[in-house]
């Protein structure tokens, strides 16, 4: 039998329900409140010290404050104080070049350097047609200073930075250059001075070659916006040569274009999704698919602990989509997603917003890719591969990628250790 509330009851309840509620809403926005309040006080606080130093250094500094360097300072400070490794902060320049090098354009000298035993820089690469070709410069020169300053002095990571800048601005080299006797004997290396004028210069970030009679090499260094149509170039030619597997080089490959990077997998795999992220809020934002078009061709990707990003990405959908075998070593962990937003003043910071996902949906940022076929290079072989004078009968990571395609079936002309091509030097085919 049901009973039915009076009137007075009803009004009661009601009065009850409206007090706790709002009760619950003022605690609620008392705590909210009082938070806001907290990271005031803690704000104003970081205010009135750099305003103390500020104070403080312009009364007793002895030297010249330069106002663009110092605001610059304070930026790249506070961004560097986050504890994000991936988070920058980039002056006005420094954007204009970011922006210019993410489309594969850079403006600088055009080079590629190793740090050397005594702490100089090695020259491993001359990009065709840069402005240090153009002005002499040649692979295996050694620069020791720039500028006047010794590269020892100024460090190799600072003298790397100095490499790119401003077109038209000119940059000093000292370069220790080895020269052969008139018997061919190597002489005594001769010290020169070669100036360069910077300037924009493309990149090349993908070489190519066929190996073992019938396999397709792609080493790619670095994924940008505009590298995907050259890919599909470079690996239907192989195709047309007659390849029956492909083997992607990704060591040291320093990440670069999500963008770019997606479309040389849709080459590679079938539909579905590529390219997905969480951000801060835990939403899953899926940001590339591929379609139903693929090669059909086994692969086989190799990696080591300096491959990063978008190259990592890369590894674990082809090893996900069980595409091909991943060989070498764990990657190097950071998938992170970061965004760049552009500053009023031409400046811009790049923080990290979200963490890239595998196709299992698992954060790999921090833990890396495991590889399907551990192998790793000696230290002399890995001195030799970051100069690109490690050949194929010597790279055992390259021998064991060949080695994973004969796994998957394919029927490959040479076993893997014989006579090899050396992989390609240069962005265009080669025979």
């Amino acid at each position: 039998m049901s009973r039915k509330l009076s009137w007075g009851a009803t009004v009661a309840l009601v009065a009850i329900t409206a007090s706790i509620t709002v009760s619950l809403t003022y605690v609620y926005a008392m705590k909210s409140f009082n938070a806001k309040v907290a990271d005031i006080n803690a704000r104003q606080a970081m205010y009135t010290k750099l305003s103390e130093i500020d104070q403080k250094a312009r009364q007793d500094y002895i030297g010249t404050v330069d106002e663009t360097a110092l605001n610059d300072g304070i930026c790249a400070g506070y961004v560097a104080g986050l504890g994000d490794s991936q988070a920058k902060y980039l002056s006005a320049e420094k954007y204009k070049a970011y922006v210019s090098g993410n489309s594969g354009k850079n403006i600088g000298v055009g080079i590629k350097t190793a740090r050397d035993a005594d702490g100089n820089m090695e020259v491993i690469e001359v990009m065709p047609n840069s402005p240090a070709e153009k002005s002499g410069m040649k692979k295996g020169d050694t620069i020791v200073s720039m500028d006047g300053k010794e590269i020892v002095r100024i460090t190799y990571g600072d003298a790397l930075n100095k490499l790119d800048g401003i077109s038209g601005s000119k940059v000093k080299f000292g370069i220790l250059r080895k020269a052969l006797a008139s018997s061919g004997t190597e002489a005594k290396a001769e010290n020169i001075s070669v100036t360069v004028t910077r300037a924009e210069y493309t990149e090349q970030t993908i070489t190519s070659s066929l190996i073992n009679g019938n396999v397709a090499y792609l080493k790619i260094s670095q994924f940008t916006d505009t590298n995907a149509e050259q890919f599909n170039t470079l690996l239907a030619q192989r195709i047309k040569e007659g390849a029956v597997g492909i083997v992607i080089d990704l060591r040291s490959n320093s990440g670069g274009s999500i963008s770019g990077m997606a479309s040389m997998l849709d080459t590679l795999l079938p539909a579905g999704n590529t390219v997905s992220y969480r951000n801060k809020a835990g939403k899953v934002t899926v940001e590339r698919t591929s379609n139903a078009n693929e090669v059909s061709l086994p692969i086989t990707v190799i990696v080591d602990r300096n491959t990063f990003g978008a190259a990592e990405i890369f590894a674990s959908d082809i090893k996900d989509y069980k595409k091909g075998l991943l060989v070498g070593e764990k990657t190097a962990g950071f998938g992170t997603k970061d965004e760049v937003m552009p500053l009023s003043d031409g400046s811009a910071i790049i923080i990290s917003v979200a963490n890239y996902l595998t196709l299992n949906g698992d954060v790999f940022s921090g833990k890396g890719i495991d590889v399907d076929v551990s192998k790793q290079l000696s230290d002399a072989q890995q001195a030799l591969l970051v100069k690109n004078q490690l050949s194929g009968d010597q790279d055992t990571q390259l021998q064991a990628a060949v080695s994973a395609l004969i796994r998957q079936g394919a029927n490959v002309s040479q076993a893997p250790g014989s006579a090899q091509e050396a992989p390609a030097e240069s962005g265009a085919a080669t025979d």
